[in-house]
């Protein structure tokens, strides 16, 4: 079995950046980067069936390493 190595996305929650959507295209461009645009349809299905912005993190984060810069997430 391999392991995938989680990308990193940075952003501020306190910004633009911090918008969902937002977070969710630069996950897509990392991970069409590296040719798991698959992932990324699998994580957005997820996303949108979340209930909070808290829980939608998570299961960002489940697939890449997700960082905020502001330190509130």
């Amino acid at each position: 079995m391999t392991t995938k190595t989680k990308a990193k996305v940075e952003f501020r929650s306190g910004g633009e950046s911090g918008n969902i959507y937002a977070i969710l295209a630069r996950v897509r461009a990392v991970l069409r980067a590296l040719g798991r645009i698959q992932d990324y349809n699998d994580l957005w299905q997820a996303v949108s069936n979340s209930h909070s912005y808290t829980e939608a993190l998570g299961l960002i984060r489940q697939t890449v390493d997700l960082v905020d810069l502001d330190g509130n997430f």
